[in-house]
């Protein structure tokens, strides 16, 4: 990989694409051109961190799929809808089918 499409690593590094960018931000003048890039936790757990209850599992290949999307349906209406359009879900109660 050259140094045009590797991630900057240092501070400088990172100064110098976005000169070469036009400067569409800054990097706090406080901080060194050696210094590395912060690398600041992204707030999801591993699989290994994750409770045993919130883990995915893999389906069996002879799941059925359908059976599994529609016992757990989506909370977003308009999501829900397009699920039933597209026969993943039942219709609701009272809609013609």
């Amino acid at each position: 990989m050259n140094q045009s499409t590797r991630a900057p690593q240092t501070i400088g590094e990172l100064r110098r694409l976005l000169r070469e960018l036009g400067d569409p931000w800054t990097v706090d003048p406080g901080l060194l051109d050696d210094d590395p890039l912060p690398d600041p936790p992204r707030g999801a757990l591993t699989e290994d961190e994750a409770p045993e209850a919130v883990r995915l599992t893999t389906l069996p290949q002879e799941a059925d799929l359908l059976d599994v999307l529609s016992a757990q349906p989506p909370a977003n209406p308009e999501l829900r809808a397009r699920w039933r359009e597209l026969g993943l879900l039942p219709p609701e109660e009272g809609e013609a089918s």
